[in-house]
């Protein structure tokens, strides 16, 4: 439902107001090398940049970076964008400087583990904390899995099933990409997203909901797209989310102001869970803080398997709407990247479908749950794209 960033760590600022005087940088080059060596304060930043982003914070950015890739070592490149290298790994980095040395604009993005064997790449995934389900495929066989038929939460990858209800129902001739409806008032949920800050009766196309559904995982567009094909109709692509929760009644049951209706939901039959679903309808959804820290209620979500997921994947990665976001994929590296991925406080699932230059087609589906305490999101983008590496380089 709410989704973190995933892919790329992305702080670019201009100004030019006066900083503190720090010892002159000469490039790009040593700009970072002393970034990642001596740390953000070694550097002077213009006033846009320092107002945006904290020192705090660009020093927990350096930490997840080195967490995913491991110590610094050095930095490739004459000008930007500049390869930053660490033992374990790449960032591509893009830097500017104003004309005083100061840092104006900062970009890492792919940051690429160093080159393994799929087998180191799955220890990762066995090193990690929590509950795991992983599935990868090649040209359909079965490569590596993971408790692959078990049932795990999956975060806003349940709106893979929500795509597949539309695919299906555009498939039978019920409805079609290009019909426009209007922005109801009862569709409206807590971001990700932008719909909800949009205004009562906006027209907008089913493909322009399906697209926000999946690229940004956007929970409003989700909540119209479940009432317009109907919940039944969602339900036939994930039997173990019965009955399948739009984001507004999961939010609105995992609010401690009603408790007495989550234990009612819990204890019920599913006739009863569907009444209790009625009863939620119209009361106001919680801030959305109370997701900021661990784990909500994790029982109240959208429970799938990895070989369902995979399967969702497979059978709609020709919608192009599923490549606008490649999530941990590098474009580059592929003739096409379908991606879905989902990540709540405890939980986590990245499915991407590829196929290489040479056709070969591989699906990979994660999951990670834990119900105790928020995952280490650093070291699972970090064994997910260690595999997609090792695949990659199997070509």
């Amino acid at each position: 439902m709410t989704r973190r960033a995933l892919i790329i760590i992305t702080l670019i600022l201009f100004g030019v107001t006066a900083m503190p005087s720090f010892s002159q940088v000469t490039d790009g080059a040593d700009a970072l090398t002393r970034l990642f060596e001596e740390g953000p304060g070694a550097l002077s930043y213009t006033s846009q940049f320092e107002a945006a982003v904290a020192q705090a914070q660009l020093e927990q950015i350096l930490g997840q970076i080195t967490g995913q890739l491991g110590a610094f070592t050095t930095v490739e490149g004459t000008r930007s964008p500049y390869t930053v290298v660490f033992e374990e790994g790449t960032a591509t980095t893009h830097i500017s400087l104003d004309g005083e040395g100061r840092v104006a604009g900062l970009q890492f993005t792919e940051l690429i583990p160093t080159a393994g064997t799929l087998e180191q790449a799955i220890e990762r995934v066995e090193q990690l904390q929590g509950e795991r389900s992983l599935l990868i495929r090649r040209d359909g066989e079965v490569i590596q899995a993971r408790r692959e038929n078990e049932p795990m939460a999956v975060g806003s990858s349940f709106k893979l099933a929500v795509l597949a209800a539309v695919d299906h129902s555009v498939d039978g001739g019920s409805l079609s990409w290009g019909r426009a409806v209007e922005l109801e008032e009862s569709w409206k949920s807590l971001p990700s997203g932008i719909l909800q800050d949009w205004p009562e009766g906006t027209s907008i196309t089913i493909e322009t909901l399906a697209t926000l559904m999946i690229s940004i995982s956007d929970n409003t567009a989700t909540d119209a797209l479940i009432s317009i094909v109907g919940r039944e109709a969602v339900e036939r692509h994930a039997p173990d989310s019965v009955p399948f929760l739009t984001t507004a009644e999961a939010f609105r049951l995992k609010n401690p102001a009603n408790d007495h209706l989550l234990s009612e939901y819990r204890a019920g039959s599913t006739d009863e869970r569907r009444a209790v679903l009625e009863r939620l309808s119209g009361r106001p959804l919680p801030d959305a803080s109370l997701f900021a820290g661990g784990p909500v209620a994790p029982d109240v979500e959208w429970f799938m398997s990895t070989t369902e997921v995979a399967d969702l994947i497979e059978r709609l990665e020709y919608l192009d709407l599923l490549t606008v976001n490649p999530g941990l994929a590098r474009r580059s590296a592929w003739d096409r990247v379908a991606y879905k991925g989902g990540s709540e406080p405890g939980i986590m699932n990245l499915t991407t479908a590829l196929t290489a230059a040479d056709g070969t087609r591989y699906t990979v589906s994660l999951t990670v749950n834990r119900e105790d305490a928020a995952l280490d999101e650093p070291a699972i983008f970090a064994a997910y794209q260690a595999i997609l590496q090792a695949l990659r380089n199997d070509e």
